[in-house]
């Protein structure tokens, strides 16, 4: 039977759990990581795992969504702060949109072991469902901070929709074939943000 643990302790091991989960989800994918070896990694027994995780995929999943946190706040806080016209703080967003998609180590892990498939399996629809209404509430939020004017959220989305699959595919791509691709990218992305709205 696990022992209950004080509060200091249980941010303690979740953290531990995070981070040792982290570490075996990028070298192995959700998939092939076994709770036993992240446990044995975060020295903790399995049986106290369940006292902060129901699964593997849920681990998985609080760590995207900490992740996920950060970078809405980073967005927020550029939205709030950026300076300058109409054209020069889209194209600076869409750079630090691409940068975020193009480094994310959590991501990366999802591409390279092909889990999204997997994760919808385990998780079910509702918990992904749930995930795609909270960016979306994310980008209306990021659409009425945009100062000067609103922007269209659905353009908005759809524009992020479009950086995320060119982003995925690069590795199918020549870096001739994805920088210029990136940068027609960028300029429909400065183009129908700027775009007045009817």
């Amino acid at each position: 039977m696990p022992k209950a643990f004080d509060e200091r302790e249980k941010q303690a091991i979740r953290a531990q759990l995070m981070a040792a989960g982290l570490r075996r989800f990028a070298r192995e994918g959700v998939r092939a990581a076994r709770i036993e070896d992240i446990c044995r990694d975060a020295g903790i027994a399995k049986g106290s795992f369940y006292a902060f995780f129901p699964s593997k995929e849920e681990l998985f999943m609080t760590i995207v969504d900490e992740r996920e946190a950060r970078h809405k706040q980073d967005m927020l806080a550029f939205v709030e702060a950026a300076e300058g016209g109409q054209r020069e703080r889209a194209g600076r967003f869409f750079d630090m949109l691409l940068d975020k998609i193009e480094t994310d180590p959590v991501l990366a892990m999802i591409m390279e072991h092909g889990e999204i498939a997997y994760l919808m399996r385990k998780l079910g629809p509702g918990r992904m469902r749930q995930g795609q209404e909270n960016d979306r509430a994310f980008v209306e939020e990021v659409a009425r901070s945009w100062s000067g004017r609103a922007l269209d959220p659905a353009a908005l989305i759809g524009l992020m929709t479009l950086m995320l699959s060119l982003a995925t595919s690069r590795g199918a791509m020549t870096e001739d074939q994805y920088r210029p691709t990136a940068l027609l990218l960028r300029e429909l992305f400065i183009d129908r943000l700027v775009k007045p709205t009817k």
